[in-house]
């Protein structure tokens, strides 16, 4: 299949390529497009038209174009792009021409043009051969964009569900990336300013002083690396200009909300060293109030950055960029579904009861900070060097109540810390005329720890296991009342001692009884039955018996283990455009990995307890003991990931194929089945063939775009609940596919006016068989957290009031179908179709040299009630815990800029 369609692709383009190619002199026009202000503008549309033939090319990340064998002769040169108001003039082509200068202005009747840089250039969004949602500064800040959760509403096919800063989950095209473990790797990748912060717990940034937000949908791995399974998303922050220049906000709203935002641009040097600082800050109290104190799922964030640019020369530009972030919020509320609190019900959105020891003993503490510097030496008029350096630190403590009621029987924490380093050499060039590209190489490293310190009552855990222990061992108890009423019947035991006996037989009990814990404060007392039973029962039931002596259960214990994760990846990567006609042009790239992975694990405990009999860890609870040693294991991994697209544009749209493989690195995993056995994963790859066109219509006022794709995967990588060990166990799910279609309008209908849509569609499944035609586990089943429909819709109205004061008006819409939050698909664990609706307004004035903003803001405006995630550890004892959405927020801002 793979092979049919690259001889299909590659048929195509040289059909094309031959219609496409003409003769003719080889004189050559050539020049440079900027706006009014002097900006080089990339990706304009130049058009030659002459008598007998016309030309066509857009202009390069240097704002310059060049039309080679041009016949002499008269000719009306029309340069266009979205947002300017078209340049055409008359111009009569002979030997010897100069270069030519063309001034683009603005033209605020259309759509602003969207520049990228996803393939390491600027570019035109119509000239990338890729399925791209880019969010533009502008809009992160009309619509309050502040947080990865909302940002996810707007664009189609992403879905970002945030348990809390430390708990997120990433969705592209409904594969999903949030595992913990240090030792596993994501499928999507977050990058900030060209690094990655893809480990989970250390990728909930701010989204504050933006540039813009592009997320590249589909195998990413040959542009961003060995994490770019199924797509990236790319932060671009603003940079420092040579201009002193400031915004400030501030604003108030329900839950005490408060909101402090601000930058200032500052020139030092000459216009040789410039300076950015800026800083967001976000405090609101939880949606969720805590019997046992405080609230739960509020918001504590202070996120300072500061980038500082060196430009000695027209040639360098050197930037040294420092991003931190504190997250301080409330505890989550993992909210039990099977037990209410007093007075309440299991609502995950209503009041909650988690015992954790006090007000404070549900908590997030998480740090994240990073260094990088990019460097960018022009070397040529075809060479260019980049180099980027980057380290990165993020230590996270999450303290949380698993069970999600007042008994506080599964009280985890769980801290992360993680050091990580990459440098990246990368020569950018091009001919100017047909081919473009890069080459490079790189090298990361992580050291990564993760701990998981479980606090517990050994009197209410063990009545957690009761129901466990009473369907787990059904058979064995029901043949243990049977013997039991034997002995009697037999005159072993008098009918006191068999009544007394037959109730001491293990059966369910309630955790919660009346609001209240309900503890067992013994075992059951059964082992002095033992030495009568070897006739009734197995030697395994007899074992189990034995330990039901009546003893009495403690009331503390506590145990902790601990994964480690050390990786070394060493890539080479090399990606070119070529055009084989003016409007024709096919892109190939490869990306070579070599990884050696390091995987460790280690627990230890207060003590040995007897019920690490029933949970099959003695002498734990719920890890395999090394008493605090670690056991480790490694492996290396090799590996590529390439693609093949070809693009044809037109006017100013384009149409696109590509064909592309991507892969989830492979983990080495141990302490899963034993203290020291290691499970091998075999790297996760996918194959992606995709299709669309993207462009501009009804006079460059309305942009669209359109994607086709279908993904096919081996070695998927899952957990799968071990029901013997009580514990998810990272598996091969073996072979998933989906079928998707993505869409989007944008239509800008007056003066700084405008109304967008998205929609997405995602069929995303497991396969009925595996690679070798066994049966699997999830056959059929859909992609957790994947809705099939989802869409979105908005507008951002402008309404003039007098000179120097506008009113704006923008509402907006997103809505998504079913999920399931696991991969069984079960009703219980799943949350049915909902939509949001989001209000900004305001006025904006001017006065003298100041801008200002006075607004008002709501988040899910009319309070919709939904589930963001279900399951969780709690499934793992049968009392599955649900987390609430956010709730109504609203308030108002004021925003002043100079």
């Amino acid at each position: 299949m793979r092979k049919f369609v690259l001889v299909i692709v590659i048929c195509f383009l040289g059909i094309l390529s031959i219609s496409g190619q003409t003769s003719g002199s080889k004189i050559l026009v050539k020049g440079f497009v900027q706006s009014e202000t002097g900006e080089n503008l990339v990706g304009v549309h130049i058009s030659l038209k002459g008598d007998s033939k016309t030309y066509d090319v857009l202009t390069d990340a240097q704002g310059e174009f060049s039309v080679e064998n041009v016949l002499p002769g008269n000719y009306t040169l029309k340069a266009s792009c979205l947002g300017c108001v078209e340049n055409t003039q008359k111009i009569v082509v002979v030997g010897g021409m100069e270069s030519l200068k063309i001034s683009m202005k603005r033209n605020e009747n259309q759509l602003s043009e969207v520049t990228v840089t996803t393939q390491k250039r600027s570019q035109n969004l119509i000239e990338v051969p890729i399925t791209i949602s880019a969010i533009s500064s502008s809009m992160l800040k009309n619509f309050q964009i502040n947080d990865l959760d909302v940002l996810s509403q707007y664009v189609p096919g992403l879905e970002v569900q945030i348990q809390s800063p430390n708990n997120p989950s990433f969705v592209i095209r409904g594969v999903t990336s949030d595992d913990g473990d240090s030792r596993v790797q994501q499928r999507v990748s977050v990058f900030q300013d060209g690094v990655s912060i893809s480990k989970a717990r250390g990728s909930v940034v701010e989204l504050f002083d933006m540039e813009r937000v592009e997320v590249a949908k589909g195998p990413q791995g040959t542009l961003f690396g060995r994490s770019a399974e199924n797509g990236a998303i790319h932060l671009i922050q603003n940079k420092p200009v040579n201009l002193l220049t400031g915004e400030f906000s501030v604003g108030y709203g329900n839950y005490n909300e408060n909101i402090a935002n601000g930058m200032i641009n500052t020139p030092l040097v000459n216009g040789k060293l410039l300076n950015r600082f800026s800083f967001a800050y976000n405090q609101r109290d939880g949606f969720i109030k805590n019997l046992s104190g405080g609230t739960l799922n509020g918001k504590n964030t202070i996120a300072l950055r500061n980038i500082l640019r060196y430009l000695p020369d027209s040639k360098t530009t050197l930037d040294v960029i420092l991003n931190y972030q504190h997250d301080s919020p409330p505890g989550t509320s993992f909210k039990s579904g099977t037990y209410a609190p007093a007075g309440g019900d299991v609502d995950p959105n209503t009041f909650a009861d988690l015992g954790g020891g006090g007000k404070d003993s549900l908590y997030i503490h998480r740090d994240v900070a990073g260094i990088s510097v990019p460097l960018t030496r022009t070397l040529s008029d075809y060479w260019t060097f980049n180099s980027l350096t980057a380290f990165r630190h993020f230590n996270t403590d999450e303290a949380f109540n698993a069970d999600g009621t007042k008994a506080r029987v599964l009280y985890f924490h769980e801290k992360e810390n993680n050091n990580q380093f990459s440098q990246e050499f990368r020569f950018n060039f091009t001919d100017k005329k047909k081919l473009s590209g890069f080459l490079g190489a790189s090298f990361f490293y992580e050291n990564t720890r993760q701990e998981v310190p479980l606090q517990t009552n050994p009197q209410l855990f063990y009545t957690l296991l009761t129901p466990v222990v009473a369907s787990t061992y059904a058979t064995e108890m029901a043949a243990l009342s049977t013997a039991i009423s034997a002995l009697g019947s037999a005159g072993y035991l008098t009918s006191t001692e068999t009544a007394y006996f037959l109730s001491e037989v293990p059966t369910a009990k309630a955790l919660i009884v009346d609001g209240k814990a309900n503890p067992t404060t013994n075992l059951p007392y059964l082992s002095p039955l033992v030495p009568y039973l070897s006739s009734y029962l197995s030697s395994s039931s007899l074992a189990l018996l034995s330990l039901f002596d009546g003893s009495e259960l403690p009331t503390s214990y506590s145990e902790t283990y601990a994964n480690y994760n050390k990786t070394s990846a060493s890539e080479i990567f090399a990606d070119a455009t070529y055009k084989l006609t003016h409007r024709l042009s096919l892109t190939m790239g490869l990306r070579g990995t070599y990884e050696h992975q390091v995987g460790e694990y280690s627990s230890w405990s207060s003590g040995s307890t007897v019920l690490g009999y029933l949970t099959g860890y003695y002498p734990n609870l719920l890890s395999y003991t090394t008493d605090g040693e670690r056991t480790s294991a490694s492996k290396d991994y090799f590996s590529y990931v390439g693609r093949l697209a070809a693009n044809y544009i037109f006017d100013n749209n384009s149409v696109y194929a590509s064909v592309s493989r991507g892969r989830r690195p492979g983990v080495v995993d141990i302490g899963t089945n034993g203290a020291d056995s290691a499970n091998f994963l075999k790297p996760e790859i996918i194959w992606s063939y995709e299709a669309g066109v993207k462009g501009a219509l009804l006079g460059n006022s309305l942009s669209y775009d359109l994607a086709v794709y279908y993904y096919d995967w081996s070695h998927f990588q899952s957990s799968e609940l071990n029901t013997s060990t009580l514990k998810f166990v990272a598996t091969d799910a073996g072979k998933a596919h989906s079928f998707g279609i993505e869409t989007g309008l944008q239509y800008r209908f007056a003066q700084g006016s405008s109304l967008f849509a998205n929609y997405g569609f995602i069929d995303g499944k497991f396969n009925d068989t595996g690679e070798n035609g066994q049966s699997q586990e999830y056959a059929g089943n859909t992609f957790r957290l994947t809705p099939k429909h989802s869409f979105s819709a908005g507008a951002n109205v402008i309404v003039p009031v007098k000179k120097e004061v506008i009113a704006y008006f923008r509402p907006s819409y997103s809505y998504k179908s079913k999920v399931y939050f696991e991969d069984e698909n079960t009703d219980e664990l799943s949350q049915k179709g909902y939509g949001l609706a989001n209000l900004n307004a305001g006025v904006t004035f001017v006065s003298g040299k100041w801008f200002y903003d006075l607004g008002i803001y709501s988040k899910n405006l009319f309070d919709e009630k939904y589930t963001i995630d279900g399951g969780n550890t709690g499934s793992l004892f049968g009392i599955p815990t649900f987390v609430g959405g956010t709730r109504r927020t609203y308030g108002v801002v004021l925003k002043m800029k100079f």
